[in-house]
This record gives C-alpha cells, sequence and structure tokens, in this order.
C-alpha cells in the first residue's frame, strides 16, 4: 500500500514538475525580445478593454505551433518576462504595423521582435512588433 502510495505521489509531483515543459516538446521555439520570423495567416479578433470597452485588432494564426521562451532573468527581477509554457498558435500585431492596412484573410510573412503581454490592449499572450509584414 505504502508503495503504491509513494509510486502514485512520485508521478503526481513528476508530472507536475515536468508537465509544463513537456508540453512545448518537439514545437519550435522562439525567444521574447529577439528576431523572429513566422508565417501564417492575418486574421481579426475583438478584445474588451476594461475601461474602453472592445476594440478590434490583428493578429497572426501560425501555419506551425511555437514555444516561446524567455531570456535569462537577473535574481529578484520580478517583472521579467516568463516562458510561455503551452505552445502558442496566436501572435497579436503591434507596432507601426498596426497603423498600415494589413492584409487581413491573406497568407503572410511577419518579422519582428516578440514581446509578451503586459496591458489591456494586449489580448494574446505573445504579440510582434512587427517591423515587416508581407503576402506569401
Amino acid at each position: 500500500m505504502v508503495r503504491s502510495v509513494l509510486a502514485g505521489l512520485t508521478l503526481t509531483i513528476g508530472w507536475a514538475y515536468f508537465g509544463p515543459a513537456l508540453a512545448c516538446e518537439g514545437h519550435p521555439r522562439v525567444e521574447f525580445d529577439k528576431q523572429a520570423s513566422l508565417q501564417g495567416v492575418l486574421k481579426s479578433g475583438t478584445g474588451n478593454h476594461e475601461a474602453q470597452g472592445a476594440f478590434n485588432y490583428v493578429y497572426l494564426a501560425l501555419d506551425e505551433q511555437i514555444c516561446v521562451d524567455a531570456p535569462p532573468v537577473a535574481p529578484g527581477d520580478e517583472d521579467a518576462p516568463q516562458s510561455v509554457e503551452t505552445p502558442v498558435t496566436r501572435i497579436q500585431i503591434a507596432g507601426e504595423a498596426i497603423g498600415t492596412e494589413l492584409p487581413v484573410g491573406k497568407r503572410v510573412a511577419v518579422q519582428g521582435t516578440l514581446f509578451p503581454a503586459h496591458t489591456a490592449w494586449h489580448v494574446e499572450d505573445v504579440l510582434i512588433d512587427a517591423a515587416d509584414v508581407k503576402p506569401n
């Protein structure tokens, strides 16, 4: 009985400890604050700002799920971005690109710098400060 309880506890603790990391096994990895080149279809969605209400935003529906890692963090830096523990399928478009005419509904390649959501205007967990959006 004690053995079965310990075995179950070990499996549970092992899954809890290693589960999130394993969720991203086998997926391409990119990193916050570094240049990335991603492909997919541009789509529009609706977000809800607590004070301003509903708003439209554009996101990239990725061709392939990715995992996003945070850069190394200095000890005690509580505001540093955290790695995303599950595969990402959507990246919100941000930066100067949102002020241009984006080809929503079209396949595109987007290049830019990834960063984590940190305001009420950020609907998706990961955003890209898009330097270039090209149909492909």
